[in-house]
């Protein structure tokens, strides 16, 4: 048989074989629906998550992490696909062929290929902002174990310094945006940060109400707002775009917009993690038999041996039960706590109307125990057109109760964890006293909650299509309420005591501004012009009573009323607004904006109400410029601008302008105790508040900001920054009067701050598009230097007055806001003669009258009169301004990498440059002051520090660290006010880890689901930091100290799921 020639019969077979193959085929292909694949981008090729996708007649799909689809398509009919998106303009397509993937780039919501941020009032296009503005997604801060997005903003925007000082649940970070501006002397942690105003759907938010910790429920406003309900934020940060917003704006100005709804089949979303939070290693303390013999041993080198016979039974009486414990108290605080997050979401619509609705439950127990935040929330928006999207109407409906868990509460809260305070492990606890101190005592009431209601109205008139009005209404409901009671058992049998809070603020708002928009040729032209009125009305009261008679009686009733106090007050304010602003932009490269805004505020008198505060930008993108694009072709976009402007800021107080009365009961100085005047309740001046002053003008902030926008390569290198300077003057500040005048102080317009500084963002996507992983990266780093410009009295220094240990801080002209005021520490005397002799009188060194000893610290004498000042004198000759409490530079580092349906996200902050006022290293010591004039009684009480590591002076001739643990002379050895304390406040922190699945499309189709994800979250993971003492260089507060009875910051590990029907 020739192979070369085969028989006729084989060519048959083969031919038949064929013919089979090839029917067999074709009935798979008829009977299995073609199977339509594709991908959503953006205008820069980067990949829509989360678009939802729909061919007509067939089920709709929603794109995963890489903006990948795929339908089985079951109807051939129509070969319609709408493809949409919260951000991104509807698109529609007829398809002519279901066999070639589809690329599909989506336009944004006005209708360019470009990316928009708000401005206020409105949104842009990035490419023709001349603001500084700083944005993040929605999607960055996605099911983070977080409970506020104010925390989450930590890193991620350039200009923007969030510091999370405390870890425990629902309590506010200081945010501050391009510097701290705030002064004062009187130390209050929160008040201490120029906060920014605070803008959700066009609402301005009344934060300034709540935002001290120590007074009502201390809980975090915005931690009302879900994290999951925000679709983007837009910091504004210069003045040409916070001046829009006039008497509010000089700190900034933060812009949250939440989801809406999408138009399409209906969809809901399931999602939710569960997880843990983990208690921070705990510092070492003696226990039991240890800690008695240490004690022991440090009594028999300090005491005589008479006094040695007379000490406390808890160190001599080993055998007494009572003194016999072995507690290790942080051990018994501490807790391993759970977290719990869950969101149900509904959204759709059609071509005139859609709606969101989202129901929100987070939990999270802290780390010491009987502390935690529990929200419950809940959110609709709704959107509609009429009369052919001639009219819209845009109602927003949302509530959120926050229960925030406080343990024992700050009236009574017990100091069991404080570093220096900490109870002796010696003592036995009873079960009432154990329970109290967990805040576990079922006898004890203590609720803390928040309700807070958002009505906002917004309705659209479009006349024509360049002619358009907007109003919006909005009501602002908040009620708070912190209820707490003690038994007599725990006020040690002197009758029960409670205390009870309770707020109410209603804020309405209503905008109404026009818009004209138009293009002639090559000039394009926008224009705003509107008017805003605000109302709001605030009303507390605040009750205790103590010496009560019953236990069951939980209220603050049945007390006699010399020891009940009552204080409430009702404050109203208002606003009322005129602002316009022009864009104008020639060839699309030439821009120029302006904007206006006059306020008038009830808070002023007539001389001064209203205050004006103009802006002005210009931009030019180059890249646009023939000559430019002849020769560089590597840059994709530059774009130049710069801008200057004006913005204000409102002081805290309503009633500046009046001379006010206090309703008092009669009490003056030395009638406190009057009950009234001949048996009526008493209204005398106000003398402690400050006289009248109707003539204070509006703080002014001015700034000036040039910036460059540069993209490589189509956006595949992007590159902006800003050099920015801003003053703000005429701030008010309190000045001391004399006493004849009647008033403590005036308020007077006396103090200015600049901060200047450099914004740098860049992103990467250094991958090639080919690639089956894509990396995308983004750094933040902002430079911020502030100074004190001038002061009141002709400049001359203030001191701080009633912080810590008094007078460690200081307001110099020249110097940092907050600059540390320190005694300068030398070291530690290893013998006598290293101790300085007058030469005049032969006298050693002393503080005061006492003179210095071999084994203590060794204080500089600055002004050389061989007598260290006392350390609580205000301006004083041997202190110095150092230290600076503000970082040069903070930032964040964000990588996320995808491959396939995977998803690992890696999220840096730092912080650089600031000092630190270490008060837990000081606070160590603690047990060996004199507490209540008894050293030997304080030493026996409170728990002992592990020394081992630390070099302690001991005898004559060490070289050591520590001065000498001598009984009784904490005030000069161990006070916190010197540099011995001041150390480095440097770190890096991995900040958050996660780890993401997305279910292929194909899959999704089986099991007839939109999307199913698979995620897992690792908070607070580890931490680089300069200082070896500093327990968390992350968790100082806004005077720039750490102190030992803060509330570590825990780490969090979440495991969670997402599925969309």
């Amino acid at each position: 048989m020739s192979l070369c020639h085969p028989p006729r019969q084989h060519l048959l077979s083969l031919a038949t074989l064929l013919l089979l193959l090839y029917s067999c085929a074709v009935t798979y292909a008829q009977t299995k629906p073609p199977l339509l694949t594709g991908t959503v981008v953006s205008a820069k090729g980067l990949p829509v998550e989360k678009a939802s996708v729909m061919l007509k007649g067939n089920k709709t799909v929603v794109t995963d992490s890489l903006g990948h689809f795929s339908i089985l398509v079951k109807d051939t009919t129509h070969l319609v696909l709408t493809v949409s998106h919260t951000t991104f303009k509807i698109q529609t397509l007829t398809l002519t062929s279901l066999h070639l993937p589809l690329t599909i780039t989506m336009v944004d919501a006005d209708g360019k290929l470009e990316d928009v941020v708000l401005i206020g009032y409105q949104s842009i296009s990035r490419k023709k902002n001349t603001s500084s503005i700083a944005s993040i997604s929605g999607r960055e801060i996605e099911n983070l174990p977080i409970a506020s997005f104010d925390q989450l903003m930590q890193g991620r925007l350039s200009g923007v310094n969030v510091q999370n000082y405390t870890g425990e649940p629902g309590a506010s970070p200081t945010v501050s945006v391009r510097g701290n501006s705030r002064i004062s002397t009187s130390y209050d942690q929160l008040n201490a940060v120029s906060a920014p105003l605070y803008v959700v759907d066009g609402v301005p938010q009344p934060t300034e109400s709540y935002i001290s910790s120590s007074v009502g429920t201390g809980t975090n406003y915005l931690g009302g707002v879900n994290p999951n309900d925000i679709e983007s934020i837009d910091v504004l940060k210069d003045a040409s775009a916070a001046a829009i917003y006039g008497s509010r704006a000089a700190n900034g100005v933060i812009l949250i917009k939440t989801k809406k709804g999408i138009s399409g089949d209906p969809k809901v979303t399931l999602s939710g993690y569960n997880g843990i939070t983990e208690r921070p290693q705990l510092r070492k303390t003696d226990l039991g038999g240890k800690e008695r013999l240490e004690k022991l041993l440090l009594l028999k080198d300090a005491l005589t041996y008479v006094n040695q016979r007379q000490l406390p039974y808890i160190l001599t009486d080993s055998l007494n039960p009572a003194f016999n414990g072995n507690t290790d108290y942080q051990d018994m605080f501490y807790q391993t706590g759970l977290i719990t997050n869950a969101d149900l979401g509904m959204s759709g619509g059609g071509n005139n109307s859609n709606y969101r609705f989202n129901t929100n439950y987070y939990n999270e127990q802290g780390i010491i125990k009987a502390t935690g935040f529990k929200r419950y929330s809940m959110r609709l928006n709704l959107q509609s057109k009429a009369w052919n999207g001639k009219i819209t109407f845009n109602p927003l409906i949302a509530f959120s109760r926050m229960d925030r868990g406080r343990g024992s509460g700050d009236i009574t809260k017990s100091t069991a964890v404080d570093a220096g305070t900490m109870p002796t492990s010696l003592f036995n606890l009873s079960d009432t006293k154990r329970s109290f101190l967990l805040g576990t005592y079922s006898k004890n009431l203590d609720k803390n909650v928040n309700n807070q209601f958002t009505f906002n109205l917004n309705l659209g008139v479009k006349f024509t299509n360049d002619f358009k009005f907007t109003s919006q209404t909005a009501l602002l409901y908040n009620n708070s309420r912190r209820d707490y009671s003690r038994t007599s058992e725990l006020n040690s049998g002197k009758g029960n005591s409670s205390y009870s809070f309770s707020d109410n603020e209603a804020n309405i708002s209503t905008s109404n501004y026009f818009t004209y928009t138009k293009v002639f040729k090559e000039h394009n032209i926008n224009l705003i012009a509107g008017q805003d009125v605000l109302y709001d009305n605030y009303q507390y009261s605040k009750d205790s009573g103590y010496g009560g008679s019953s236990d069951p009686i939980q209220v603050v009733n049945g007390y006699s009323q010399d020891k009940i106090t009552t204080i409430t007050d009702n404050q109203t304010y208002g606003i009322l607004s005129y602002y316009g602003r022009l864009a104008y932009d020639f060839k699309g490269r030439y821009i120029f904006s302006a904007s206006l805004r006059t306020d008038g505020s009830s808070r002023f008198g007539a001389n001064s109400k209203w205050g004006t505060f103009p802006a002005v930008s210009v931009g030019w993108i180059v890249s646009e410029e023939s000559f430019f694009n002849r020769h560089v072709s590597a840059i994709s976009l530059l774009k130049l601008r710069g801008s200057i402007g004006n913005s204000g800021s409102l002081p805290n107080s309503n009633y500046l302008q009046y001379n006010l009365y206090t309703v008092n009961a009669g009490g003056y100085s030395g009638n406190y105790t009057s009950s009234g005047y001949n048996g009526t309740t008493a209204i005398t001046p106000n003398f402690r508040d400050g006289a009248a002053q109707p003539n204070l003008s509006w703080e002014k902030s001015t700034q000036l900001n040039a910036g460059v926008d540069i993209e490589f390569r189509n956006g595949k290198y992007t590159l902006s920054a800003d050099v920015y300077n801003k003053d703000n003057k005429d701030q008010l500040f309190s000045v001391n009067l004399p006493v004849t005048t009647g008033y403590s102080y005036a308020l007077t317009n006396a103090i200015g701050v600049r901060n200047s500084g450099v914004d740098l963002t860049f992103t990467a996507s250094p991958l090639s598009e080919k690639s089956p992983v894509k990396w995308f990266s983004r750094l933040n780093v902002s430079f911020n230097k502030s100074k004190v410009m001038y002061l009141p009295n002709g400049g001359r220094d203030l001191i701080m007055s009633n912080d810590r240990f008094n007078k460690s801080h200081l307001l110099s002209v020249g110097s940092p806001v907050n600059t540390f005021y320190l005694v300068k520490t030398l070291g530690v005397f290893s013998t006598s003669n290293d101790i300085p002799i007058n030469p005049l009188t032969g006298d050693k060194l002393s503080v005061g009258t006492s003179p210095f000893q071999e084994g203590e610290f060794h204080l500089a004498d600055l002004d050389g009169d061989y007598k260290i000042d006392p350390f609580n004198d205000g301006v004083n000759g041997d202190k110095m301004p150092i230290g600076d409490p503000n970082p040069k530079f903070t930032g964040g580092w964000t990588n996320t990498f995808t491959y396939k349906g995977f998803t690992l996200g890696l999220f840096f902050t730092y912080t650089f440059g600031r000092d630190v006022l270490d008060l837990y290293k000081s606070d160590l010591f603690n047990t060996f002051s004199g507490w209540g004039g008894n050293a030997v009684a304080g030493l026996a009480q409170y728990a002992l520090p592990d020394m081992d590591g630390i070099n302690i002076w001991k005898k004559t001739g060490d070289k050591a660290e520590y001065a000498k643990l001598d009984l009784g002379t904490y005030r000069y050895y161990y006070r916190s006010d010197q540099t011995f304390f001041l150390t480095k406040g440097d770190y890096v922190k991995l900040k958050s880890v996660s780890v993401t699945y997305n279910l292929p499309a194909r899959l999704l189709q089986k099991i007839n689901l939109r999307g199913i994800k698979v995620f897992a979250v690792a908070d607070n993971l580890l931490r680089w930091q300069r200082s070896k003492d500093l327990p968390d260089a992350e968790a100082i507060n806004a005077y720039g100290e750490y102190n030992g009875n803060g509330y570590p910051i825990p780490k969090k590990y979440t495991f969670g799921l997402e599925v969309i029907f």
